[in-house]
């Protein structure tokens, strides 16, 4: 039997060699009379078990330690014993030796346990080759290896006690793990009084601080009642809830789709965005004109000759706003130079010009017969929709029909940027002007799906491409996310419509239109089965073939209107008409006055079947069609009041004495591809069942009369 070793003594590579040496005979002969391994012996093993790269669990140190010392149990409970592994293990070993040498034995373990365990941490350190003891390089470690860190600081905290078990550091990782567990943080904290009170009572926008520039806070409130028609003086406030709720999404620079706009609030959204774009760009030039005197200066102080200032873009425009027509470019210049006036009058370059181009004067005289009332607010004034223009600001002047590249904010419609864009392979497309847009404003999207969603999508496709010239820009002044190509990744998107954009995800919940059918109605909707969405146009189409055109070619089927949403259904339909020699009229948007006329005399005095109609002639002109007992609705309306407004349509005064309402049918036919359409005209509710139900037709029957 060897000479004991003290405890921390003797050069640490000696111990090092006999990391990955077998028990010996004389490490037999020492277990044999003492009922466990030599300290020294022991110590060895534990270095040789815990200098790994990566944390294993407890499971697998049991395993491991079983492999390596599987020759005898006695040594493997040892070794458990020496690592804090199991508790109830050092008792059963004391059991098996005498009272004399146990008590020595036990004395001996409980120092070479705390002693041990030390050294096992220090192993993680050996590559630097520092002693056992030394505990002042753990901190690299422990930022390497979580799960060591959290032992080796309860190891810190408990450092007079004189070995740590296996149960005790397990609890302490689970307390730590539960202070950062979002189970706990969520469920088992208790919210303040205050708290649970101000989202119970919450109902409306908070009031934050707008945060702009002096000179526009102060004619928020003016503008707010001059421009927009808002009383919103009372309580000394100068937005109402919802511009203060918007504003606040806006001025914090992210991307909004807000589909609750209507003709009503229109006014107040519009001065929001335009405040949030003025202030914009008033904001980019103090700091520009700031660093210009500062760069001016900087001969004089050399600390700060070699500091860039980066604060522009490849190009100078800053701002988009997409509008529809030319009424709401109007308006928008309009609420900008209000906001732009104080005390003195602001100056404003081509404000004649403009005016006669973009003005409302003589355009209101075309408006024929009665129109509902949101046909008035969004057809009022100058309808033109082929339009573009730029703005110039400074802080006492605002200058129209700037140049592009001149500009910071372009005012203009999709079919203005299709035309200047261009396509590929013309010669003077131009499209650099869009390279540095940091805010694209689209107000009244709807509307653009009704003009052609095509120029959206072009300009899209344009946004953020690496100009192709120039334009005098300073390439010591562009910041460095524009070079590197990231300003789309900064552009700040907002997206202001009436409606859920078919893009979208659907997430409100809907009354339904089929509330507003006044007339005595029944109306069967056909639910087809689809496998995918690219084949659903194919698959309407076959089923309105075989299953609903053949019910109304009936002769007491006469007069039946077919609504199609969609201008390529439009073209396939009459083209099939065509080649069946179906009796039918048609009209749409592309057809002139005279056309439009004759077809609806036609059909209404019964010398046509059918009368083919596009949505988007329904859109512009909202026509009072005579004649009607049947609607077809060959896809659901985009917008869903239209629903209302073409079964109505089937009540005619001067026929309701002689025909019998009971003669009148309304088809449609949706898909599941349709769900927002659908619950936008039946209701959420009546949407889900239809959806989910096994039957394919579903009929409802409005107007029931006493």
């Amino acid at each position: 039997m060897g000479k004991r070793r003290p405890h921390g003594r003797g050069p640490p590579g000696k111990r090092r060699r006999n990391e990955s040496q077998d028990l010996s005979a004389r490490q037999k002969k020492h277990l044999k009379a003492f009922g466990e391994a030599h300290p020294a012996d022991i110590r060895d093993a534990v270095k040789n078990y815990t200098k790994v790269d990566d944390v294993q669990d407890e499971k697998q140190q049991e395993e491991y330690s079983s492999s390596s010392e599987s020759e005898d149990e006695d040594p493997y409970k040892q070794l458990l014993a020496t690592i804090g592994a199991d508790g109830t293990a050092e008792k059963e070993l004391s059991e098996e030796d005498d009272s004399s040498s146990d008590t020595r034995d036990t004395t001996e373990d409980e120092t070479d346990d705390g002693s041990d365990d030390e050294g096992a941490v220090a192993a993680l350190d050996s590559n630097d080759d520092n002693d056992s003891d030394d505990s002042s390089g753990r901190d690299e470690d422990d930022t390497v290896r979580g799960v060591d860190k959290r032992r080796h600081s309860s190891n810190a905290e408990h450092s007079d006690s004189s070995s740590v078990c296996g149960g005790e550091v397990t609890d302490g990782k689970a307390e730590n793990g539960d202070d950062a567990d979002p189970f706990s943080i969520h469920f088992e904290r208790d919210l303040p009084e205050d708290v649970v009170e101000r989202l119970s009572s919450k109902s409306q926008w908070e009031k934050e601080d707008t945060k702009v520039k002096h000179k526009l806070a102060d004619q928020v409130a003016a503008t707010n009642v001059k421009q927009c028609g808002v009383n919103v003086l009372n309580g000394g406030d100068v937005l109402t809830p919802l511009q203060y709720g918007l504003f606040g999404i806006l001025n914090n620079y992210q991307d909004l789709l807000y589909p609750r706009e209507t003709f009503s609030n229109t006014e107040e959204i519009r001065l929001v965005y335009c405040l949030h774009a003025v202030n914009h760009v008033l904001k980019t030039r103090s700091r520009v004109m700031a660093h210009n005197t500062k760069i001016r200066d900087r001969s004089n102080a050399s600390s700060d000759a070699d500091k860039e200032y980066r604060d522009q873009g490849l190009t100078r425009p800053k701002v988009l706003m997409v509008v529809p027509m030319r009424h709401a470019a109007y308006r928008i210049v309009q609420i900008l130079i209000s906001l732009l006036s104080t005390s003195d009058q602001v100056m404003v370059s081509n404000r004649k010009r403009f005016k006669s181009e973009y003005g409302d004067a003589g355009h209101d005289d075309d408006k024929k017969g009665l129109k509902p009332e949101d046909y008035d607010a969004l057809f009022t004034g100058n309808t033109d929709e082929h339009f573009r223009i730029g703005l110039s600001v400074s802080k006492k002047s605002l200058r129209l029909y700037s140049p592009f590249y001149m500009a910071d904010i372009i005012i203009a419609s999709p079919l203005g940027l299709r035309t200047v864009i261009g396509a590929q392979g013309d010669r003077d497309r131009d499209y650099d002007f869009l390279s540095s847009i940091e805010l694209l404003i689209m107000d009244q999207a709807d509307v653009f799906l009704m003009q052609n969603w095509d120029h959206v999508l072009h300009l899209f496709d344009h946004l953020h491409l690496q100009p192709r010239q120039g334009h005098g820009v300073d390439f010591s002044r562009v910041r460095m996310w524009t070079l590197n190509g990231w300003s789309k990744h900064y552009r700040q998107t907002l997206i202001f419509s009436s409606i859920i954009l078919p893009e979208l995800v659907h997430r409100k919940s809907c009354k339904g239109s089929v509330c507003q059918v006044v007339v005595q109605l029944p109306q069967m909707f056909h639910n087809i089965k689809c496998t995918d969405f690219q084949s659903l146009a194919d698959t309407r189409f076959e089923f309105f073939l075989k299953e609903v055109l053949p019910l109304h070619r009936e002769k007491d089927m006469k007069q039946t209107l077919i609504y199609i949403p969609s201008y390529f259904d439009f073209v396939r339909l009459r083209n099939y008409f065509k080649k069946e020699v179906i009796s039918f009229v048609h009209i749409n948007e592309y057809a002139s006055s005279k056309g439009i006329r004759r077809a609806r005399i036609e059909f209404r005095r019964r010398r046509a079947h059918f009368l083919l109609y596009t949505e988007r002639l329904h859109f512009y002109r909202r026509f009072k069609l005579r004649g009607l007992k049947h609607i077809i609705f060959y896809e659901l309306p985009q917008y869903a009041h239209f629903y209302s407004e073409m079964c109505n349509l089937l009540e005619d005064p001067g026929r309701i004495s002689a025909i019998s309402t009971d003669t009148l049918t309304c088809t449609v036919i949706f898909s599941k591809y349709e769900a927002h359409k659908l619950a936008e005209v039946v209701g959420t509710e009546r949407a889900k069942h239809m959806l989910t139900s096994d039957r394919d037709v579903h009929m409802l029957i409005s107007g029931d009369r006493e």
